[in-house]
């Protein structure tokens, strides 16, 4: 695996969110996903900046729990470089969805950064629960954590 960063807004996050733990479960996704030779940045931050960042360059101007912005863009697109691009993650948005759903900030984190790798890699999903993208998310995560998405 290429090298990959995260950047933290605000110290807290690291707590909830240790970044050695986080950097081998990136590991594992890409491994899964068939893109171990690539790499990718994650920002955990506030709602509020992921807010901006949604209305500058999706035209949203409403928070969100996670962004990406991918480099492979394009039919034509190559890797060249074997960085797939940026993920961003509000925080308090992702612990509001933990506490709705029953589960811990960490475990709610992990799904985000799966999904967000996918959509770099030029998933999409749409409206309806069954589409490859959907599929394809609940299968690695149950692999590489034995639970089940819903």
């Amino acid at each position: 695996m290429e090298e990959c960063y995260i950047d933290y807004d605000d110290d807290i996050y690291k707590k909830e969110l240790p970044e050695e733990l986080l950097l081998t479960w990136i590991s594992q996704v890409l491994k899964e996903v068939k893109q171990e030779d690539f790499s990718v940045n994650l920002l955990f931050t506030d709602n509020e900046r992921v807010k901006e960042l949604n209305n500058t360059f999706r035209g949203k101007n409403a928070a969100t729990d996670v962004l990406s912005f991918s480099q492979v863009e394009g039919e034509d697109f190559c890797f060249e470089n074997h960085f797939l691009g940026d993920i961003v993650i509000a925080v308090p948005y992702a612990a509001n969805q933990a506490e709705s759903l029953g589960h811990s900030v960490f475990e709610e984190v992990r799904y985000l950064i799966l999904h967000g790798i996918l959509h770099l890699m030029g998933y999409d999903h749409d409206e309806n629960e069954d589409c490859e993208m959907s599929r394809l998310e609940k299968s690695v995560y149950k692999k590489l954590t034995g639970e089940t998405v819903e």
